[in-house]
C-alpha cells in the first residue's frame, strides 16, 4: 500500500502567508504601546451660589476631583471669591438686570494640569475632558460645588 503524500500547491501557500500576515498585523494593532505627548494647562471654572465663607475652604495647591466619576481634575493655583449675581426681572423700570444675592458668593478658581491632546479634547489624565462651557462638578479637602468652564489657557495662548 502506497502512502500518499500531501503536496503544496500555489493556492495553499497564498492562505498560509495571508493567514500569517493577518496574525501578524493584528499582534501589531492590539500590543500597541499609546506614547502620548502631555503637556500643562491652566483653565478656569467658577463655583456659583454658594453660601458665604465658601470660598476659604478652597486653598492653593489642593488637588481636585470630579465629584461624579472621581477623575483628578488638577491642581489648584488660583482662587477668587466674587460676590454671588444672579439676573433678575425688575419690574419698575422694566429690564432684566443683575443683582446681587446676599448671603452667598462665587468662586473663581484657576487649575493646573496635565493634560493629552487629541483631534477634539484636552483629557487629565486620559479621562476628564476640558472644554470650555463644560459643567463641572468639583471636591476637594472639605468642600464641593458646581460651575462651569470658563477658560482654558494652553501656556501661551487662551483658547
Amino acid at each position: 500500500m502506497e502512502k500518499s503524500r500531501y503536496k503544496f500547491n500555489l493556492f495553499d501557500i497564498v492562505v498560509i502567508v495571508v493567514i500569517l500576515a493577518v496574525a501578524f498585523l493584528g499582534y501589531k494593532y492590539l500590543n500597541r504601546e499609546s506614547v502620548a505627548e502631555t503637556h500643562k494647562i491652566q483653565y478656569t471654572f467658577e463655583l456659583t451660589d454658594n453660601p458665604e465663607g465658601f470660598g476659604e475652604n478652597i486653598k492653593i495647591g489642593d488637588r481636585i476631583t470630579d465629584n461624579v466619576k472621581n477623575y483628578y481634575m488638577g491642581q489648584v493655583v488660583d482662587v477668587k471669591i466674587e460676590p454671588c449675581k444672579k439676573l433678575i426681572n425688575d419690574t419698575e423700570i422694566g429690564m432684566v438686570r443683575e443683582a446681587v444675592v446676599p448671603g452667598r458668593e462665587t468662586a473663581i478658581v484657576t487649575v493646573e494640569a496635565d493634560v493629552t491632546e487629541s483631534a477634539s479634547d484636552l483629557k487629565v489624565n486620559g479621562y476628564y475632558t476640558v472644554k470650555v462651557g463644560l459643567e463641572v462638578a468639583v471636591k476637594g479637602n472639605g468642600y464641593a460645588g458646581r460651575g462651569y468652564i470658563l477658560n482654558v489657557d494652553r501656556q501661551g495662548g487662551a483658547a
